[in-house]
């Protein structure tokens, strides 16, 4: 599975002028941090922010002598910026992005709005459903802050075997809640394909189909945030 993460951006800067600053800051091998371009449009930049780590660590023999040996990872962020929502997508995401952030924003002069995206997945999962020419099945999603009776909440996950909507539908009925997780089922060229999706902004796409899925993903995704409710279909 690959990863996928989307941003909300607020550009202060052309995309050709964006793209002429990272070349500026090209990554090469005396550098310890940089880009590398793949692809830059008048709407779009594809290219990667690669980090050059460096640690030391101390050996011992078992005579006692002592070796020091410097250990060297690359650490990469695979991304595309856009004039047109999602304006940012990043692929196989860090669990911290921090340093990726801070570049596009020293590139923007400080100048650049991000924001995290909240997504409805009932809307997302409707979009999807009006693209692709099978029935697709949600057979998991995980909702919180179900309310159970005042001041009293549950985090709930359903799984089965059929799509779980309905299921769920009745579970939450006159229920306030946070719908977080879906996962759905597409049948394709004889065999099942499942994605994972995230109203944080996020999924995850088998690594075989990722490149026919990545663009329908994108150009599906709802501008709507997160809702409080769910569709039984």
């Amino acid at each position: 599975m690959k990863r996928v993460r989307w941003l909300n951006a607020e550009w202060p800067v052309s995309m050709r002028t964006l793209g002429a600053r990272m070349k500026a800051q090209t990554f090469t091998p005396e550098s310890f941090d940089g880009f590398v371009i793949g692809r830059i449009r008048e709407s779009s930049i594809e290219a990667r922010f690669v980090e050059k780590l460096i640690s030391q660590e101390t050996t011992t023999d078992p005579f006692g002598t002592q070796e020091i040996i410097d250990r060297v990872v690359y650490r990469e962020v695979e991304f595309r910026l856009s004039t047109d929502f999602p304006h940012v997508e990043i692929i196989n995401s860090q669990r911290s992005n921090k340093e990726f952030v801070s570049r596009l924003l020293e590139l923007c002069n400080f100048s650049l709005t991000v924001t995290p995206i909240f997504i409805d997945l009932g809307d997302w999962v409707a979009a999807i459903q009006r693209q692709v020419a099978s029935e697709l099945v949600v057979d998991a999603l995980q909702i919180s802050e179900l309310e159970l009776e005042e001041g009293v909440s549950a985090k709930v996950l359903l799984k089965g075997n059929k799509d779980v909507r309905k299921a769920m539908v009745d579970l939450s009925a006159q229920k306030s809640f946070s719908l977080e997780r879906m996962q759905i089922t597409i049948p394709m060229e004889g065999r099942k394909v499942s994605l994972h999706l995230a109203s944080a902004g996020a999924a995850k796409i088998p690594t075989d189909h990722f490149d026919d899925w990545l663009p329908i993903l994108r150009r599906t995704m709802p501008r709507s945030p997160a809702k409080t409710s769910i569709s039984a279909d």
